[in-house]
């Protein structure tokens, strides 16, 4: 699960409404009423529910919180990266500053202070345009990620002409056995080319529906209409490089040591013994 704000907040809304289940089925005001007489009263099958559901949350916050961290770790680094960067530019101005006093100065064509006025407003000038394209890379970074966190990806589902796009989308969330979720838009990528498929690109109303369905995308492997679709989150251009690379590492492994089960779990390639 990769980290945002809107995720922290989707989690949060997620804990009152399991808290406010516990509450109606208990019949009581307040959690602190909570207590095991309360519990023992409840219906067993509601009882499993909210367990089953509580277990679910907490695992979803034990992901949402590494992701938080290694998303710390990531931010660091880059912010150690720039400030590296930032210095180089320093120290090469100042060489710069160093050349032209002395090109100057050999002249006679400006006083010391002229010299270092002129080179002291080219250094600034340039270290203010270059944090400028810094941080409006960054910006635009974070828009384009925050824009495609509400989409989902759905790859090959076979293309006809005139066909219904939404309601083939309806049919892989029903082989998933999930709800349809309330969507803005579902479309085709790319220009149409005979032999390929183009993905589709559905734009959902809210992003914890994007993370249920791929959540629950592995059912489609059994269903004998949709073994071949397979879903994921519509990844920026540079998040798409990094997935390949996880990808051939993977693949790589898999042939090296084929007895153990690999995966990609935040931005990461674990391994894990068959069953």
């Amino acid at each position: 699960m990769d980290f945002s704000v809107n995720k922290l907040h989707t989690f949060e809304e997620k804990m009152k409404s399991m808290f406010s289940t516990v509450l109606n089925e208990t019949k009581i005001s307040s959690l602190s009423e909570l207590n095991e007489p309360v519990l023992m009263k409840l219906n067993k099958s509601s009882l499993v529910n909210s367990i089953i559901s509580l277990a679910n949350v907490f695992e979803e916050n034990h992901s949402l919180c590494k992701s938080a961290a290694e998303k710390i770790d990531e931010l660091k680094s880059e912010q150690i990266e720039l400030q590296k960067k930032l210095l180089k530019l320093q120290n090469d101005q100042m060489d710069s500053v160093k050349t032209t006093v002395k090109s100057e100065l050999s002249d006679g064509l400006k006083s010391w202070s002229d010299v270092v006025k002129k080179n002291t407003t080219q250094v600034h000038d340039s270290l203010l345009k270059t944090t400028k394209k810094s941080v409006k890379h960054v910006i635009e970074k974070v828009n384009d990620e925050e824009r495609r966190s509400n989409n989902l990806m759905i790859f090959g589902l076979p293309e006809l002409d005139g066909e219904d796009i939404g309601a083939k989308v309806d049919e892989v969330y029903h082989s998933m056995n999930v709800r349809v979720p309330a969507t803005i838009d579902c479309y085709r990528l790319g220009k149409k080319e005979e032999g390929k498929i183009r993905p589709i690109r559905l734009e959902c109303q809210n992003r914890g529906d994007v993370e249920f369905a791929l959540v629950h995308s592995k059912r489609l492997k059994d269903s004998q209409r949709h073994s071949r679709v397979y879903l994921s989150p519509d990844r920026t251009k540079e998040q798409r490089l990094e997935h390949g690379t996880l990808v051939k590492k993977m693949k790589d492994l898999i042939s090296s040591n084929p007895s153990k089960h690999y995966f990609i779990r935040n931005n990461k390639v674990c391994s894990a013994d068959k069953p």
